[in-house]
């Protein structure tokens, strides 16, 4: 027996109902597809500073795309089994993700930023969408007793891209200009849909149940999770509390998410289950999940853009900053696993969140003489636990359910999950700014010790002949510098310390869980839909 025969066998023993080609082809086209979604989660990072000049915007509205994306993808979660259900898996998948690629082109073709963030938007819902569906796809095409290989396949697709993106981004957006990013990515997300229909053309539909759509819960939902948004995102520009308009904005949201609580509290179907949040240690799941993954983008987020306007890098170096990453999250991850098999999920997830406490205390250390590869080392400590960390999470908020609450539980981590990364970029970019003021005047201000070498520097160049306007533009342009760095150090030591205070929490409150040896697929399925 030739070796091309033996391997058709093996592949025979696992697919359910393809034969070995397409059932080969369904499997890399899938995988592509998952990885092209979350990988464009993380490669427009490194083209924020690009993608504002080319614009017209300034650099912090630049990021609104990048915050609009996460909640196309948040508020697609509740629709995506919807859809199956209707549509029926397969045809769902072919004509949403067929959608991500047009998207990509109107990102691509659109010369005015608004338009821009609309197409950015409809790429993350598109996406939001196909990820559930694309899980569920590849689960029923296997036969039963072989879910470990899907779980292979997910798994390097799942922190893997993110990891990447941004210095993959980096990289186009030097070398090609960021509008390769999404001329690559409407052809590749085209065939990959087409590849997709060739593998299951002819098969029939599989059997689904029609779910019943709490619609007024959804309309309020995404009014909630986009006014939230906006809101957040136009903080710095009306300077936070400062500004009526914000205060007007924020009660707005306030009672968007109170009228949302009483409609799904009273509802038989709810589409966000608040009554979980009774049991403990889902309730610090999904704080942890929450506060974690806000803290963890906008930090990503800084220091990408803070290394290209402040440090001076290039998109691609800025990029290969969080490169480091892809080494260690995925050895993390299957390490968690194992790990889970023997000691307690809330144990293990207080480690991993003071390992990210002590990787923000690395980056802080951070200063103007700090040489490209010091910059690197702490994002492999930060890779690690932060590939760690997700799979305990999910133990400690779903272990304590039961089968039919955790679905449902499932679908309220994930929300949040998601709804965090949108939310952390203009929450640390705010306090960001903030801190960087009030660290400018503290260095120029009359009669205050900083101000003295201020003093002298004007002194010494207006010695060397350069007139006073001259003089205080250059010092304007150093001493502005100077502040970033010194705002940036202490917003990684403040993320350090809401970390260990994370951490901290899960220790003193968190219930011990127990968790059988080998999860049930049901329970593996809930922890691959709940990785980023």
């Amino acid at each position: 027996m030739s070796r091309i025969d033996a391997g058709r066998r093996r592949i025979e023993a696992i697919a359910a109902d393809l034969p070995p080609g397409r059932f080969l082809l369904l499997n890399l086209a899938i995988g592509l597809a998952h990885f092209l979604v979350l990988f464009n989660a993380g490669a427009y990072l490194a083209m924020i500073p690009e993608v504002a000049g080319a614009l017209g915007v300034n650099a912090n509205f630049a990021i609104w795309p990048q915050t609009d994306f996460f909640v196309g993808m948040a508020l697609a979660a509740p629709l995506s089994l919807w859809l199956a259900a209707r549509q029926g898996e397969s045809r769902s998948f072919l004509l949403i993700f067929a959608g991500f690629g047009i998207s990509a082109l109107g990102c691509a073709e659109t010369t005015e930023f608004w338009s821009f963030i609309l197409a950015r938007f409809a790429m993350g819902f598109f996406g939001g969408l196909s990820i559930p569906l694309s899980l569920a796809i590849l689960r029923h095409r296997y036969r039963p007793g072989h879910e470990r290989l899907v779980r292979s396949l997910w798994g390097v697709a799942a922190l893997t891209p993110f990891t990447l993106a941004p210095a993959v981004g980096g990289w186009l957006c030097t070398y090609w200009g960021w509008r390769s990013l999404f001329y690559l990515d409407g052809p590749l997300a085209l065939a990959l849909t087409g590849f997709v229909f060739l593998a299951l053309r002819g098969l029939p539909s599989l059997p689904v149940r029609v779910r019943s759509m709490d619609w007024p819960g959804l309309m309020l939902l995404a009014a909630a999770l986009a006014t939230t948004q906006v809101t957040l995102d136009l903080g710095t520009y009306l300077d936070w509390w400062h500004s009526a308009h914000f205060w007007i904005l924020t009660v707005i949201v306030a009672i968007l998410w109170v009228t949302l609580w009483l409609w799904e509290w009273q509802h038989p179907q709810p589409l966000v289950a608040y009554r979980l949040f009774r049991h403990g240690n889902f309730f610090l799941g999904v704080v942890g999940v929450f506060a974690g993954t806000l803290l963890f983008q906008g930090m990503m987020a800084l220091l990408v853009v803070q290394a290209q306007l402040v440090w001076g890098y290039t998109a691609f170096l800025a990029g290969v900053l969080v490169l480091p990453m892809a080494v260690t999250a995925k050895p993390a991850s299957l390490i968690s696993q194992w790990a889970l098999r023997h000691w307690d999920a809330g144990l293990l997830a207080a480690v991993d969140l003071a390992g990210l406490a002590l990787s923000c205390f690395l980056i802080a250390t951070y200063d103007r003489d700090a040489s490209y590869t010091a910059l690197l080392w702490p994002q492999f400590v930060l890779g690690f636990f932060l590939g760690g960390l997700f799979l305990p999470l999910t133990r400690l908020a779903l272990g304590a359910l039961s089968e039919s609450e955790a679905e449902r539980g499932l679908g309220v981590f994930n929300l949040f999950r998601v709804a965090a990364q949108g939310y952390g970029i203009p929450i640390l970019v705010g306090w960001l700014a903030r801190v960087e003021q009030e660290v400018h005047h503290f260095l120029v201000e009359p009669g205050v010790a900083s101000a003295r070498p201020w003093q002298a520097a004007t002194r010494a160049l207006l010695a060397r002949g350069l007139s006073p306007p001259a003089a205080k533009l250059q010092l304007a342009r150093e001493l502005s510098r100077h502040a970033s760095f010194l705002a940036f150090n202490a917003l990684f030591y403040a993320c350090a310390w809401a970390f260990l205070a994370l951490s901290a929490l899960l220790l003193i409150f968190a219930r011990p869980t127990t968790t059988a040896v080998t999860p049930s697929p049901a329970e593996w399925m809930r922890e691959k839909m709940a990785e980023p």
